[in-house]
């Protein structure tokens, strides 16, 4: 994939390509502190830590690792997509981006609905967090390590090892439906506005940008998960570390 951007943005209008692009570095960062009680930022970023990065990214093969012991699905609802794409829109707007215009488009167009039909391809689907961090993890190494394309192969691999580090994670378990959705919504946002950003890059031959937005890609993984997109290969095992 890059899960292939081109693909993405010719799905959506003008407006909400140009309030996503506008402001790249406001919504590429965006994790919601989520509200009622559900899944602090904190939390959510030590589940993608302890999870993901202690799953095996050394092992020979993603299938050695044990059946997951939670359900990584959920039922979507309307309800908690409406808080979702508020606070997300509510964000943009206190870090000085068009939050208006985010709000506007989110309104007009079903992102969530495109995100699932663009990932389809690679075998990935709504409904399911493990699906959208894949989608969201793929894209920052992708985006980290310039490159291009990935095989179907690759992404379920990948699926598999985040499908049983999540689904083994206690606290992961703990989480509710509503939960849940929280937290594959956002992913599935700051998916989209990344995507755009670097997509918006490279269609204007701009490489300061395209080097940035990079750079962000990898400090926001070394920051938030204290890894390196950089020292990690993908390929039909999943990730794993890039061999000396």
């Amino acid at each position: 994939m890059r899960l292939s951007l081109a693909r993405l943005s010719r799905t959506l209008t003008l407006s909400g390509l140009i309030a996503l692009a506008a402001t790249p570095t406001q919504a590429q960062d965006y994790m919601a502190s989520f509200s009622n009680g559900n899944l602090s930022a904190d939390i959510a970023n030590n589940i993608l830590h302890h999870g993901l990065l202690n799953s095996r990214l050394n092992a020979s093969s993603a299938g050695d690792a044990p059946a997951p012991a939670y359900p990584t699905r959920y039922q979507s609802d309307p309800a908690v997509t409406k808080r979702v794409k508020q606070q997300f829109a509510d964000f943009v707007q206190s870090t000085g981006g068009d939050g208006a215009g985010i709000r506007a488009a989110m309104e007009q167009q079903d992102f969530f609905g495109r995100w699932g039909s663009h990932v389809a391809a690679y075998g990935l689907q709504r409904g399911d967090v493990a699906d959208a961090l894949t989608a969201y993890w793929v894209l920052n190494w992708q985006i980290a390590n310039d490159v291009r394309s990935v095989q179907r192969a690759q992404v379920q691999a990948a699926l598999q090892q985040v499908r049983r580090s999540l689904g083994g994670h206690d606290v992961f378990g703990s989480l509710n439906q509503a939960q849940k959705q929280e937290m594959a919504e956002v992913l599935i946002l700051n998916f989209i506005a990344q995507s755009i950003a670097y997509e918006d890059a490279m269609r204007a031959n701009d490489s300061a940008l395209q080097g940035r937005l990079q750079d962000a890609a990898v400090a926001r993984f070394q920051n938030e998960m204290q890894v390196n997109l950089r020292t990690l290969q993908l390929g039909t095992q999943g990730f794993q570390a890039k061999q000396p």
